[in-house]
């Protein structure tokens, strides 16, 4: 039971774009940044106003699906369900390769044993060990 509760906050709350959001911003430049994150946070309020509303209307257990099961039927309520779910996999994902770059930061010349390049990145034995291991 604890497993899956971590698991799904790691995956909600995570920090691997914390990590990565540094390399993200430099490459926007200034404005790019700014405007980014004016646009992103105008977005989050929207969507918390959004739940706000739904979970007052429905104060009863499912999230998403309970909504949408509501509002739209139980095939698009299936499909926006197993979305969620994939979605959450995919962040899992992300968070793994997350965890070694932050590593990479503690501890000096970390990556050894390399393996290959994916998309212009190196890909090392001692990041799939912390990946696999934290997963």
């Amino acid at each position: 039971m604890f497993d899956i509760i971590a698991l799904a906050f790691g995956a909600m709350v995570g920090w691997g774009w914390v990590v990565l959001a540094g390399s993200w911003i430099i490459s926007a430049g200034i404005w790019g940044a700014i405007s980014a994150f004016l646009i992103g946070g105008l977005v989050v309020v929207l969507i918390g106003v959004t739940y706000a509303e739904l979970a007052a209307s429905m104060p009863i257990t499912g999230g998403e699906h309970t909504y949408t099961h509501r509002a739209l039927g139980v095939n698009v309520s299936f499909i926006c369900s197993w979305s969620i779910l994939f979605g959450y996999f995919s962040v899992v994902a992300f968070e793994a390769v997350a965890l070694p770059t932050v590593v990479e930061y503690i501890i000096p010349n970390y990556s050894q044993g390399y393996l290959w390049n994916v998309a212009g990145w190196d890909v090392y034995a001692t990041w799939v060990a912390s990946g696999c291991l934290a997963q």
